[in-house]
């Protein structure tokens, strides 16, 4: 009699110890033992409460799968092109993208301005060209180097969100969207006198030099070919020992060399047509 109560209890023990698992209100089994797998980009620790007569699991996150809060607002979709030209590159900060999908943003900041087209290839997925918004239109310099703008992927092409220029908002049009302000003052680069100078058409519309005593000649170039329309300005201050010939060279169609005049400053304006920078007028003697 009593082996058989033994059986019985024995059966009501293993009885008891079966676990029914439901996932989402579904039965998915009952057995006796419960394992927990870590899933993609989950984790799984359990740890024996024998106190509290249990075990205890904690589940975590996989920090190299799943992105973070805290990752996510910190530099995650930052994109940094160091290409010094217009065949932007840049590698995502955190983890490469695996393919561009339509939605996705970007910041791009760039160290050379997009004058007129410009593509950007992310991760090594493939060049794809930057539009305006419209999605259709080249940039045409609303890229500026240095000054980063958040894009989107439309499924075929990068958009820029907005525009580089600083202020308050945009300058109002009128019917024909010509630019209505009340002045518009440009900056101007003072440039090192030297054998060789480079323009820097970003810097601004009026550039300056002075000429030094014990130097020679100087041959000035333009960093770029500007943009469609654009102009500027080249101031050209000589000294008082000897008249200096100033050439122009890389990225300029000029009328030729400007003589100075020891003394005197001497003024020449270009205009760009997106190609070289064309000479419009000089006056010496200043």
């Amino acid at each position: 009699m009593k082996w058989k109560f033994a059986i019985v209890s024995a059966m009501m023990a293993a009885a008891c110890a079966q676990v029914t698992v439901q996932v989402g209100g579904r039965p998915v089994g009952t057995r006796g033992v419960l394992n927990l797998n870590p899933g993609a980009g989950m984790l799984e620790s359990c740890v024996d409460n024998a106190a509290s007569s249990r075990v205890d699991c904690t589940p975590s996150v996989n920090s190299a799968v799943l992105v973070t809060h805290d990752t996510e607002h910190s530099n995650e979709n930052y994109c940094n092109s160091a290409t010094q030209n217009t065949s932007y590159t840049c590698r995502l900060p955190y983890r490469p993208l695996a393919s561009y999908l339509p939605g996705m943003t970007f910041l791009l900041n760039v160290d050379a301005t997009c004058a007129p087209s410009c593509s950007l290839n992310i991760d090594n997925l493939g060049l794809v060209n930057i539009k305006r918004i419209d999605g259709a239109t080249d940039p045409g310099g609303a890229l500026v180097a240095g000054q980063p703008q958040w894009i989107f992927y439309d499924g075929k092409v990068f958009r820029l969100m907005g525009g580089a220029a600083t202020g308050a908002g945009p300058a109002p049009t009128d019917s024909r969207r010509d630019v209505i302000a009340r002045r518009v003052i440009g900056g101007m680069e003072i440039m090192p006198y030297a054998a060789s100078i480079t323009l820097d058409v970003t810097a601004g519309d009026l550039h300056k030099t002075l000429t030094a005593p014990a130097a020679g000649n100087s041959t000035i170039n333009a960093g770029t070919a500007g943009l469609p329309g654009q102009h500027m300005w080249i101031i050209v201050a000589n000294d008082t020992v000897s008249g200096k010939i100033i050439t122009f060279g890389a990225n300029f169609r000029s009328s030729g060399p400007l003589a100075g005049v020891p003394g005197k400053a001497a003024t020449i304006q270009f205009v760009s047509d997106g190609t070289a920078w064309y000479e419009t007028g000089r006056t010496g003697n200043l």
